[in-house]
Parts: structure tokens; C-alpha cells; sequence
């Protein structure tokens, strides 16, 4: 299963933005620390606002920082908003329809259906801050 680059952007912006929360932090910040550009970011933090994830402050003292708690946010959450193919679990009803063509397609559907079910069950179950918890545990090793 591969997720765009836009969806691993997402997830670094979050989670930069997981390390300095409540406090906000300027888009020129973010680029510099991930190598996203600016122009990058500003579209991603439309789509991430708009979902719900940050909160924005315009302005000379501005800048975005998450709207929940980084606990609260789930990679799979964030993968749907910026992936519009996995919003309502996208391909998996698809999938698991009972309308393919044959008895050999119905089970390929229904077995690749399973397997994109179990990869967004699995993005639901890790969190920003446990993104965030493991890379700084790693990098204090």
C-alpha cells in the first residue's frame, strides 16, 4: 500500500506541530525543520484545518498549531482526509460489494478489501504523540 507524498507531509507537519503544542508555530519553521516547502504546508494546513486537526492564527504573531490533543489524532484519520481515496474506507466497499464479475474476482475484491481494512486499522491505532514519543525516544537513545 503506498500513500502519497502529500499524506507524509501531513503526518510531519502534525507532528511537528504534536512537539511544540498548545504553542503555535510559523509555516517559515515547519519548512525549515521538515524540507517541506512553504508552499507545501500552506496547502496542507488548509486541507488539515478544514478537517478538523489544526487551527490557524493570522497575523505577525500567527501561525498553526494543533486543534486537539496530539493523543486525539489518528494517522489514519489524517491518510483519509488527504488521501480522498480511503475517505469512508473508499476502495474497501468497493471491495467487499457483491457485484464483481466472477467467483475468482469476488474473492480477489474481498481479499484486497481485507487487506486495505486491516493497513487503515492499523493507521487508526497510532496516534500523532505516539508518532512523536518514538522518534524522540529513538533519537534521546
Amino acid at each position: 500500500m503506498r500513500l502519497t507524498e502529500q499524506s507524509r507531509y501531513a503526518v510531519r507537519v502534525l507532528a511537528y506541530c504534536a512537539g511544540q503544542h498548545p504553542a503555535l508555530a510559523k509555516v517559515a519553521t515547519i519548512a525549515a525543520v521538515t524540507g517541506i516547502t512553504e508552499q507545501n504546508i500552506f496547502k496542507l494546513i488548509k486541507t488539515l484545518a478544514k478537517a478538523g486537526f489544526v487551527e490557524t492564527n493570522r497575523g505577525p504573531h500567527g501561525g498553526v498549531r494543533l486543534a486537539q490533543a496530539p493523543h486525539a489524532i489518528r494517522v489514519g484519520q489524517v491518510i483519509r482526509a488527504i488521501e480522498p481515496r480511503f475517505r469512508a474506507c473508499g476502495p474497501t466497499d468497493t471491495m467487499l460489494s457483491e457485484q464483481p464479475v466472477s467467483a475468482v474476482e469476488r474473492e480477489l475484491d474481498r481479499t484486497i478489501g481485507r487487506g486495505i481494512a486491516a493497513f487503515m486499522e492499523a493507521l487508526d491505532k497510532t496516534s500523532i504523540a505516539m508518532l512523536v514519543a518514538k522518534t524522540s525516544a529513538a533519537n534521546a537513545a
